[in-house]
């Protein structure tokens, strides 16, 4: 699932649209548009997955109303079908040939740690195919592991029995420590997915210090990396404990991609201050001198070989084309993507390993989203299913590039969608600001946008500055602009729209979640004069409780990164709409998940309170058992109604 979340009277040189691809307008004028909760409801289909062999697909749906997790053949046709509840999935893998691991998320409390308030912890079921065989809980019912994942490390085929790797608390087994955390971080076991039994592999190091593993095809622990989040000093030692590279990054921003196509290296990357963006390296397990990798590439992708923390090479963010090591494995799947060069945005969303079954998604003008089965010998394809079934063709409002500059001379891209069969000019808007804010929206079918747009308005989401997709430079353009340009730049959007003829900027809404809720709150607060109402959904209402404990802990790594996109000096008041809840020159929606763990659902509360007590029009809804990515259909339907309702009352489409 794609979303917009967290964890964000101008002059213009010039602005320029490309055109959008409108439906034929007498057909999309003549066809009603489809119930708003045809909108709200998850996908029909979320993700698919081969099985190792090839042979079988299995496809994360929802149908009927009902969770399910599909399993089909090689010809299409369904051999299994398991149900998965309400449960909050967060992916499907496959163990062998015969049994799926479903990964799900669930908010709750652990005891040693963060104890003041909800977390979300991970939860993995390895579900058979096989009736007759039992369901395994990793992590359920051990003795000495708390029952709470603490990161995935992927699934490997070690002496011929499939394992997972999760990150996991040990707890005590005495009388006085039964229950209790023995560490403040994770350690790494290793989980029969047949049996359920788990073995550590390998120790956390002590707080402050984070510790992050990489299992290579054996089953071992083949690099490591280590960042003191005291002081920014990291290190990557190989399985033998020996350190193979070492560096100081005040950031904190040091990971691990994966290793080399054939094994022999890590790759990393660490955030250059001095390049303005992240490098990514590749130094030897048995040591040398660490090589830049992908150098000056925007990446989209990295291509991981399945079942396995191999890295095979990389999709372009520019133009989706493919780079890969080995020349014969690159052609398949480029060949593949030329299949689908007619849809707006095309990806390979997962392949067997010896890459004879693979599939595909594209979505886009007329698709809200297709899933296919792709032979990789023949190059056959088939339909696997569509993700929203009901809103196909000309309903679903066009979609285009729409480029302006900002009033800074700037040059800003957004996603444009238009309301289907209607003249694309004087147009009521909805800003639509994606969240993050480090991410992007791309050309392609955004439920949320096409919701507003079948009720007739232009939809605009801009990549304002800061966002990701345009390079370092454009990221760090956005540092210390947290409502000021980063706003603004939404606001020029908005006045481009108008002066193409395409607005009516005095027509205009904004919404948004998590930090896009955050640009919707401070579109009426810190802003004044260019919006008729805001909805903040899961939003950021007052950066002081988000960010107090960052900037003034221990935690110098996270200190450093807060000042880095806020200012050293700054006052948070300034850039909070709770703060600022009496400059609000319009209606309020404030929309909160009760189990909200990014956003904690308090931020809501304090929105809703402060524009109360200043006397300003604000309306507030709970969404109960929902969490930041609204997970659950029912809650997103909700949350739909009550957003798209309040943005017709308070601006009208027509």
């Amino acid at each position: 699932m794609r979303f917009k979340f967290l964890l964000g009277v101008c002059l213009f040189a010039g602005a320029a649209a490309t055109t959008p691809l409108a439906a034929p307008m007498a057909l999309a004028q003549s066809m009603p548009a489809p119930p708003l909760e045809f909108y709200g409801e998850l996908p029909a289909i979320e993700e698919a997955e081969v099985s190792p062999s090839g042979t079988y697909t299995a496809l994360l749906m929802t149908t009927g109303g009902e969770r399910v997790i599909s399993v089909l053949d090689a010809s299409g046709t369904p051999v299994k079908q398991l149900a998965v509840g309400d449960a909050k999935v967060r992916g499907i893998e496959w163990v062998g040939e015969d049994a799926i691991l479903l990964l799900r998320n669930e908010t709750g409390r652990l005891p040693g740690y963060f104890t003041e308030r909800k977390a979300e912890f991970l939860r993995a079921n390895v579900v058979p195919l096989d009736d007759n065989r039992p369901v395994v809980s990793v992590f359920a019912n051990q003795r000495f592991i708390a029952n709470a994942i603490m990161g995935f490390y992927g699934v490997r085929q070690v002496d011929g029995r499939w394992t997972g790797y999760f990150g996991g608390f040990r707890k005590g087994n005495t009388s006085g420590q039964r229950d209790a955390l023995l560490d403040r971080q994770p350690a790494l076991f290793a989980v029969d997915l047949a049996t359920g039994e788990a073995k550590l592999t390998a120790y956390p190091d002590d707080w402050p210090d984070t510790r992050r593993w990489l299992v290579d095809d054996a089953g071992d622990v083949g690099a490591v990396l280590q960042l003191d989040a005291q002081n920014g000093n990291w290190r990557i030692e190989n399985g033998s404990g020996s350190t193979i590279a070492r560096g100081r990054q005040e950031r904190g921003e040091i990971s691990l991609i994966g290793f080399s196509a054939d094994g022999s290296s890590v790759i990393y990357s660490e955030f250059d201050d001095a390049y303005g963006g992240s490098r990514r390296y590749s130094v030897p397990l048995a040591g040398g001198e660490p090589t830049e990798l992908w150098q000056d590439e925007l990446i989209r992708t990295y291509i991981r070989q399945p079942f396995s923390a191999r890295v095979l090479g990389i999709q372009r963010e520019s133009d989706g084309s493919i780079a890969m090591n080995d020349p014969d494995k690159q052609a398949v799947l480029s060949d593949t993507l030329a299949k689908f060069s007619f849809a707006s945005s095309s990806r390979i969303a997962d392949f067997a390993p010896d890459f004879s079954a693979l599939i595909a998604t594209t979505s886009g003008n007329y698709d809200s989203g297709t899933w296919y089965h792709v032979d990789g010998t023949t190059g056959a394809r088939a339909i696997l299913g569509l993700e929203y079934p009901a809103i196909q063709g000309p309903v679903i409002g066009p979609v285009s590039t729409f480029t302006y500059t900002a009033q800074d001379g700037l040059e800003i891209e957004a996603i444009l969608t238009l309301p289907p069969g209607r003249e694309p000019k004087n147009l009521p808007v909805v800003v639509l600001p994606h969240g993050g804010p480090t991410a992007h929206d791309i050309e392609a079918f955004d439920w949320w946008a096409q919701a507003f747009a079948a009720r007739g308005y232009a939809v605009l989401q801009p990549n304002f500055r800061g966002s990701t997709g345009r390079g370092a430079a454009f990221i760090d353009a956005g540092n210390g602009e947290w409502g000021r340009k980063m706003q603004s730049d939404k606001s020029d959007g908005l006045t481009a729209l108008a002066e193409a003829g395409i607005a009516d900027a005095d027509r205009a809404c904004i919404v948004g979640a998590s930090y896009g809720g955050y640009a919707a709150l401070a579109g009426v607060t810190l802003q004044q004069g260019i919006y008729r109402c805001a909805v903040s959904v899961n939003g950021v209402a007052d950066l002081g409780p988000m960010l107090r404990d960052s900037r003034t802990g221990t935690r110098d790594v996270l200190r450093r990164s807060v000042d880095q996109q806020f200012g050293a000096r700054v006052d948070l008041d300034e850039l909070s709409p709770k703060a600022q809840a009496d400059r609000a020159d319009a209606p309020v929606l404030v929309i909160h998940a009760r189990d909200d763990t990014v956003v904690p659902y308090e931020q809501g509360v304090l929105m809703r309170d402060a524009l109360k007590d200043a006397d300003k029009p604000v309306e507030f809804l709970t969404l109960e058992g929902e969490d930041h990515f609204l997970s659950q259909s029912a809650t997103r339907k909700q949350m739909l109604a009550a957003a798209v309702a309040f943005v017709e009352r308070h601006n009208p489409p027509d």
